[in-house]
């Protein structure tokens, strides 16, 4: 199919670069509540999607109507409206140069047996999961128990050089309990496992974790506004980084809307951060050989002892602003732990955050504003749990109070983040 599609390219009136990327994807979806199905979802899918470049001009354009006839009219469709489009020398496709060339390790991240699991298999490790916390406590009011999965495969046809494939897949398990709380009160939480291959899914642990969690959140409310030490859970603690992250991106460094604008090689986080993108780590989700432009992907630095290594740069971003492309953006975070000889501190008052509510930050200036929830922390003991709570400040400012970086982060994610604890952070009530 990608290759007729590209006969019917050069068969247009124009001479014109493109790049073509026929993506095929599997997808099942089973949930249970309270121990019936309340959605079942097997999806196949099959789509081409098409840059077209011209004189200047790059038109995207994407169809999941792949019969021959119809690909044929979708080109031409594309092709004049791709002339109607504003020139911007910029974008351009990558140099070949840098393009995967092979030779590259096995990333061994597809699980070929995920389709031809039967959904009965599935849904029995759903009710597997279910069983460990049934009837174990009168305060359960409702039990969802969730499993997805997806297997992923795509083929690149670039037209100055590039022509590979790559595949992926995950699985998710996931148990969500609302229990019985107090003055009306219903809270709810929950715990997930995701992995590569469908044998390697825990059978044990999600759903007592799940409950143990919904059960610590009983009797809610805010604390005392002021100023705390801030522990950042390990499955939340990237909420905190994205805004870091999304200043290191290219456009935002063109838009000039970046508080990190001028600051590469400049220490502008805690000496503690040190970050990496590896995306060549064999059974990893995440891993890829190479990005969505063909460009071969390596183990690239982002903040060495907190300073800020590399900006997210794309070829049309290298062009407008002037430097060299690195990479469109991250495909496996991973941040160190502290030194080992480091301990966080127990002392004292520290609020435990296990959940963001909404808030923003500002990519110009950085200051920021998050709803939280968590627990309340007194010499290592929890008090109370804790909600309706704010913590604000400038996300540069509180990212060099960092004092301690935990090893608890879960290899299993795409960001591979433990749990972060920041000194002296400003929480008030809603």
């Amino acid at each position: 199919m990608i290759y007729r599609a590209e006969e019917d390219i050069k068969r247009l009136p124009d001479k014109l670069d493109y790049k073509l990327v026929l993506l095929e994807n599997h997808e099942d979806n089973i949930i249970l509540r309270d121990g019936k199905i309340e959605k079942m979802l097997r999806a196949t899918s099959l789509s081409l999607a098409i840059n077209l470049y011209l004189d200047g001009r790059d038109g995207f354009f994407y169809t999941n109507d792949l019969r021959r006839d119809s690909v044929s009219n979708f080109i031409k469709q594309a092709y004049e409206t791709t002339r109607l489009l504003e020139p911007d020398e910029s974008r351009t496709l990558a140099n070949p140069d840098r393009y995967y060339k092979g030779g590259g390790p096995d990333l061994q991240n597809f699980d070929a047996t995920l389709s031809e699991i039967e959904p009965s298999e599935k849904i029995r490790l759903l009710r597997e999961t279910d069983s460990e916390i049934e009837g174990s406590d009168k305060r359960i009011i409702s039990m969802q128990t969730r499993y997805s999965d997806r297997q992923h495969q795509a083929h690149y046809l670039i037209s100055n050089g590039f022509d590979a494939s790559e595949q992926s897949s995950y699985c998710t398990l996931t148990s969500i309990i609302t229990v019985e709380g107090k003055g009306g009160q219903h809270p709810m939480d929950g715990w997930g496992e995701s992995r590569i291959f469908f044998n390697q899914m825990p059978r044990t642990g999600i759903a007592p974790t799940a409950l143990r969690r919904a059960l610590q959140k009983i009797g809610q409310h805010p604390a005392p506004g002021g100023r705390y030490r801030m522990i950042l859970e390990s499955p939340v603690a990237g909420n905190f980084l994205q805004p870091i992250l999304n200043a290191m991106n290219g456009q935002a460094l063109q838009q000039k809307t970046s508080f990190l604008l001028g600051k590469l090689g400049k220490q502008v986080l805690s000496p503690l951060v040190n970050i990496v993108d590896d995306p060549l780590q064999p059974s990893t989700r995440g891993a890829s050989l190479f990005d969505y432009d063909g460009v071969a992907t390596r183990r690239r630095e982002l903040f060495k002892e907190g300073r800020l290594q590399t900006y997210f740069i794309d070829t049309p971003m290298s062009k407008k602003l002037g430097m060299k492309p690195t990479t469109q953006g991250i495909h496996r975070l991973i941040m160190g732990p502290s030194s080992p000889n480091l301990s966080p501190e127990k002392e004292g008052t520290s609020i435990l955050v296990t959940d963001f509510n909404g808030g923003n930050c500002d990519l110009v200036t950085g200051n920021f504003s998050y709803g939280i929830e968590g627990l309340l922390i007194e010499n290592g003991n929890i008090i109370q749990p804790v909600s309706s709570m704010n913590i604000t400040g400038n996300i540069l400012d509180v990212w060099q109070r960092l004092s301690h970086v935990s090893n608890d982060a879960d290899p299993w994610e795409t960001e591979v983040i433990p749990t972060l604890t920041f000194e002296d952070v400003a929480f008030s009530g809603c």
